[in-house]
């Protein structure tokens, strides 16, 4: 089985190829001012052609949360994709892909914080199922740090045993002082990544979806900066 894997949720956009479970190729790239214009073409290059001539058997694609732009620019490319090849779409959040990718052991709790906006997170908890693929316990939440670590530890039904995400790298100290066993994931492992999306994607063999192409949404979690400002709920996050 052959997926596209697209990430752009975070500063670092990714694209990945897999074929059986094996990344055939990847590559990254920053997202910011410019996704717009290197994502389709950076897709084809690495593909040595149109995607329509890559023997392609899904598609898999980051819906978020993160980058207003950048997850919206990620999935309506997809979701293109899907429809003009007649392919199946799966959409993986973010927190999946990073706890997914932190490389822990099975039945581990984890819980996954982003940078939102101020002094806001967005916070998930997860466990990691027998097949290493994370399962989250739990909707996104948009909270502080305090409120973050008391509501996965709630979720959880113990305390976290590692914390991921580029959050959870920068406010490592302030994590252990409430759970001064805590696991901190590498640096290198914060943001979502396209190899694992697609890897997610292939171990669920329930996610790919033919309707998705027309239906798929991505994961806001919280108002947009025009609802906010003007006071209105758009819909956008479901």
């Amino acid at each position: 089985m052959r997926i596209l894997g697209i990430e752009t949720s975070a500063k670092l956009a990714s694209i990945a190829l897999l074929s059986d479970g094996e990344v055939l190729c990847r590559r990254s790239f920053a997202a910011k001012m410019t996704l717009n214009q290197r994502l389709a073409p950076e897709i084809v290059e690495m593909l040595g052609g149109l995607p329509r001539d890559a023997g392609l058997d899904a598609i898999a694609v980051g819906v978020g949360p993160g980058s207003f732009t950048g997850v919206r620019m990620g999935v309506a490319l997809a979701k293109a994709l899907a429809h003009a090849l007649h392919l199946p779409l799966a959409g993986i959040s973010a927190p999946e892909a990073i706890a997914s990718g932190a490389c822990a052991a099975p039945g581990r709790a984890v819980c996954v914080l982003q940078r939102a906006r101020a002094e806001e997170l967005y916070a998930t908890a997860l466990g990691i199922r027998p097949d290493g693929i994370a399962e989250e316990a739990g909707p996104t939440r948009v909270v502080t740090l305090p409120e973050a670590l008391q509501a996965a530890e709630e979720l959880l039904g113990r305390a976290p045993e590692l914390f991921a995400g580029d959050a959870a790298v920068a406010l490592a100290e302030q994590i252990r002082g409430k759970f001064p066993a805590a696991e901190i994931a590498s640096e290198e492992r914060q943001y979502p990544d396209a190899a694992i999306i697609a890897q997610i994607a292939q171990g669920r063999p329930d996610r790919p979806n033919t309707e998705a192409a027309l239906s798929l949404t991505p994961r806001y979690a919280r108002a947009s900066q025009a609802e906010r400002q003007f006071g209105v709920d758009l819909g956008l996050r479901g």
